[in-house]
């Protein structure tokens, strides 16, 4: 039997037996689209009974009851881990042992090209990836292994060469977890710690890494769950980017990232572009969202837009020199003034 049922009906047990199975597979297609109430997926159901002509009158009772069912069904028949979040406040796919989407190797390897070279400078860059994520999220783990083949392909044949030299375990330990989506704990040293010691990061990555081609280094955008290190632990729960070179050791864990990819607080961002640099075009940067520009009489450019990254997006801006003034808001300002400061006492001491 395809899936166990006891459900009757005048047309004979076969065809109520499919009756069940397109229902199953109405409430996924719901659950596919984003967090769904339970009323949301009921209603998936009636709309798949009235498309198939069985549609009739049902209290409310029965209607709860045929959900949980069929919920039972999806779980333990077609495997796929579909429950209430209380987090995203819907009925969402936790995790899929049933590939749910299958594609053409070239498709696979078009997906591969467009993580590959639509980086974070890229104009809807979250919004691709966001895309991207939820295919390779359907996928199975095979087929998601020949996206990561093919990246590592073009990887080569793009020659992107970082001076760092990063360890095969991270290359390989990295494409390992964002195959199965799962949690890493790597082993980071930081300029930023004063000690000079290494500390211990559980991280949780969503997307994959990237070649920042005005630094010349290859970077991992993770959420960061927990840091161990000399001081004890301490939970960011923030995304933070690590450099591929800089991370000395890295172990995939067995915890699954959650379906629901964590959101992180964005900050308003607002520079000023000098004409010598805005009349070759707007750049986009890593970690900074533009929403608007504005094109002054002068030539110059004042850019709107925000960032998840205060520290990192005020170090892009630096790139610029004296060619870049930041406007706002009041987080950008405050690191901005504070390295500027620093800066120039650097100066006035060499004097």
């Amino acid at each position: 039997m395809l899936l166990e049922t006891s459900d009757t009906s005048k047309r004979g047990f076969r065809e109520s037996h499919w009756l069940v199975i397109r229902r199953c597979l109405a409430i996924i297609r719901r659950a596919q689209r984003g967090p769904a109430t339970r009323d949301d997926l009921i209603q998936a159901m009636l709309e798949e009974e009235r498309a198939g002509g069985y549609g009739k009158p049902i209290d409310e009772k029965t209607l709860r009851l045929r959900l949980e069912k069929d919920l039972g069904r999806i779980r333990n028949k077609l495997m796929v881990d579909l429950y209430f979040d209380q987090q995203a406040g819907g009925y969402v796919i936790k995790d899929t042992w049933t590939p749910l989407l299958d594609l053409p190797n070239q498709d696979l390897e078009t997906i591969a090209w467009l993580e590959q070279t639509f980086g974070h400078d890229s104009p809807k860059h979250d919004e691709v990836q966001a895309l991207l994520g939820r295919l390779r999220f359907y996928l199975g783990s095979k087929r998601v292994m020949v996206i990561e083949q093919a990246r590592t392909a073009l990887r080569m044949d793009l020659r992107q060469r970082d001076e760092d030299e990063i360890r095969p375990a991270v290359w390989n330990g990295l494409t390992k977890a964002f195959v199965e989506r799962r949690q890493v704990r790597l082993l980071y040293l930081s300029p930023e710690y004063e000690d000079g010691q290494p500390r211990r990061h559980v991280v949780e990555p969503y997307e994959p890494y990237y070649f920042d081609t005005t630094r010349g280094h290859y970077y991992l955008r993770a959420y960061c769950r927990r840091v161990e290190g000399p001081g004890g632990a301490s939970y960011p729960d923030a995304y933070l980017t690590y450099r591929l070179g800089r991370i000395l050791e890295l172990k995939v864990l067995p915890q699954k990232l959650p379906p629901t990819v964590p959101s992180a607080p964005r900050y308003p961002v607002e520079y000023e572009l000098s004409a010598k640099i805005a009349r070759l075009g707007i750049t986009r940067h890593p970690g900074i969202q533009i929403q608007e520009t504005e094109q002054r009489e002068d030539g110059s450019v004042v850019v709107r837009g925000d960032t998840d990254n205060v520290f990192w997006a005020v170090r892009t801006l630096l790139h610029y020199g004296p060619n870049c003034r930041v406007l706002g808001g009041p987080e950008m300002l405050r690191e901005m003034r504070t390295i500027v400061r620093k800066m120039a006492q650097l100066y006035t001491e060499a004097k």
